[in-house]
């Protein structure tokens, strides 16, 4: 394979020109077309200043424009610097300082951003380029893209992404999804984040085609693409699965013959949601796949065609690109980790980062001994599953008693009553005690003695939490990952 995804799209330009790569909305462009777009685009900027390694900062957003400088950025060997949609002038000019960046692409022309281009009148003069640009091989230790983090569990990051992370988490994407030339992978997420980006990398490693919709949540128009593009595989998050199980059932039963996969990260599914997939699409691979923004996907559940896990917790089995250790407190391996002897999840990989931009103190936390070394506790089943028993973050200290949230939580969804629930702390004059907040299921009320009862049955008595209140709604990231800061916040 060639050293840059952006490489990958020219080649399948020559092989495959007429193949479709990319469909947004009512626009589509083929690899012929998205290989030219991307050549002027490198041509362009290299006539106007932009050098190789340079960070050049663009705005995010669902339209071809985007896509056709963001592979030329690659494509001329300079490092793409991803913000979400309508990111304030101030908070682009603070990431432009921080990484010494000269080039800031917005959507639109903003007066406050002086000497910024934007894309709407970049476009005519990219078009006007001629198409002499020869690609080159690029240095595969160099950056292809700096990523920020959401910063729900702190401070955001700038995640610095070689070529060669970039291309080994695309094969690892490849090797889990099986991914064939003729797919046409349905990605409704921001365009600034790893979730969304990886999913068209992995797309354009195999030179297949990719359809960007903004948002799954107006679900007319979201059925609508999967017909008018005839979709053959899902990316949304557990949360959204979640959704769509509870309002559009039929619409995802309608779906049997034509979607092969489905594919989900940031976080765990309910078992309950497991068994309704299940009985809804028997045939379509679900991938559940744990990760993270700092090395990809390593660990893949397929819980749908194989039937499940028996494990409770289990995020599949390790890929080939990555090997998983688990370590103790102090840094060391456990050789033979258990549910009684867990440790931290650690990952020695070609798709771990280089480390966060200009955060040394940071780095040096995450990177240790050459493995990205992740806040989840975990151990290995004795088939060689790894079982997620919760964050070391978000673990719960009752006066040396550890309860993981995302234990507690997983029974009381086993209640009829219950949608969504989250188990945080509570601090009362120096105690911690435990509150789960529950959102209902829509017509239901709560009924605390089943939620108890199913605790106090599958659960230590320590586990069971002091308060149960009913809320309206878990905040959540846009990729579905529970905000728990946020919740503890208001809620503690």
């Amino acid at each position: 394979m060639l050293n840059s995804v952006a490489l990958m799209i020219q080649k399948f330009a020559k092989e495959t020109p007429q193949q479709m790569a990319f469909y947004v909305g009512n626009e589509k462009c083929d690899y012929e077309t998205l290989a030219k777009y991307n050549r002027m685009a490198a041509k362009f900027l290299l006539e106007n200043g932009v050098k190789v390694g340079d960070r050049v900062i663009v705005e995010s957003d669902h339209i071809l424009p985007y896509v056709y400088v963001w592979y030329g950025i690659q494509l001329m060997g300079a490092t793409f610097v991803p913000l979400e949609k309508n990111t304030p002038s101030n908070r682009i000019l603070e990431i432009a300082q921080e990484l010494s960046a000269s080039t800031i692409i917005t959507l639109t022309k903003r007066d406050d951003l002086e000497n910024s281009w934007s894309i709407e009148e970049l476009m005519p003069q990219i078009e006007n380029m001629d198409d002499s640009f020869e690609p080159q091989d690029v240095d595969p230790d160099s950056l292809a893209e700096i990523l920020f983090t959401t910063g729900t569990t702190g401070k955001s990051k700038g995640v610095m992404v070689s070529f060669a992370n970039q291309i080994n988490i695309a094969l690892a994407g490849i090797e889990t999804t099986n991914i064939k030339s003729d797919n046409v992978w349905l990605i409704p997420t921001p365009m600034n984040h790893a979730a969304g980006l990886r999913k068209c990398h992995i797309a354009m490693a195999v030179g297949s085609t990719v359809s960007l919709l903004e948002s799954f949540r107006n679900f007319k128009q979201y059925f609508q693409t999967i017909k008018d593009h005839n979709v053959t595989s899902l990316y949304l998050p557990p949360s959204a699965i979640h959704m769509l199980l509870m309002i559009a059932s039929k619409d995802l039963a309608a779906l049997k013959g034509q979607i092969r996969f489905i594919y989900s990260s940031s976080t765990a599914y309910p078992e309950t949601d497991k068994e309704k997939m299940r009985a809804l699409l028997p045939d379509v691979y679900m991938y559940n796949c744990f990760g993270c923004s700092e090395v990809g996907v390593v660990c893949t559940d397929e819980f749908c065609v194989s039937g499940g896990s028996k494990y409770t917790g289990s995020v599949g089995f390790p890929n080939s690109y990555s090997e998983i250790v688990v370590l103790d407190e102090d840094g060391n391996e456990i050789k033979n980790s258990s549910a009684e002897n867990p440790g931290l999840c650690a990952i020695r990989s070609k798709s771990v980062m280089q480390g966060y931009w200009n955060e040394p103190e940071q780095t040096a936390k995450a990177l240790k001994n050459g493995m990205l070394v992740m806040s989840d506790i975990c151990y290995f089943a004795e088939n060689g599953e790894l079982i997620l028993v919760g964050r070391s973050n978000d673990t719960i200290n009752l006066g040396g008693f550890k309860v993981a949230p995302v234990e507690v939580e997983d029974i009381a969804m086993r209640a009829d009553c219950v949608d969504e629930c989250l188990l945080i702390p509570v601090s009362v004059r120096g105690n911690t005690s435990l509150k789960l907040l529950v959102v209902l299921k829509e017509g239901k009320e709560l009924n605390e003695k089943e939620i108890r009862e199913l605790i106090a049955n599958n659960l230590e008595p320590y586990k069971q939490p002091k308060q149960i209140v009913v809320i309206d709604e878990i905040i959540k990231t846009f990729n579905g990952k529970i905000d728990r800061k946020q919740m503890i916040s208001k809620y503690a």
